[in-house]
């Protein structure tokens, strides 16, 4: 999925409600998110990890990671061996 696509609609593992997370909304400052190109990096690593859960959770962070992979100050939290490191 790339940056353009920031729509994603999923249904949440508690309640069983569908959410819609539009990552637009999330970046208040652009300065703060990764370029598509390192973004599709990212989450392709992601979706390869053998911690991805339910397709759309990090299994260390709790996050999403279409959230995770968006901002520059985040880095894998995979325990030991990082998957992608924090960009400067």
């Amino acid at each position: 999925m790339s940056k353009a696509a920031k729509t994603q609609v999923r249904e949440c593992k508690s309640c069983g409600i569908n959410v819609a997370v539009d990552l637009d909304e999330l970046v208040d400052d652009s300065a703060k998110s990764v370029s598509d190109e390192l973004y599709e990096e990212r989450l392709d690593l992601c979706m390869d990890c053998p911690s991805l859960m339910y397709g759309t959770t990090c299994q260390h962070s709790g996050e999403l990671v279409s959230y995770r992979a968006l901002y520059k100050e985040k880095a894998c939290p995979f325990p030991g061996e990082p998957r992608w490191l924090q960009q400067s």
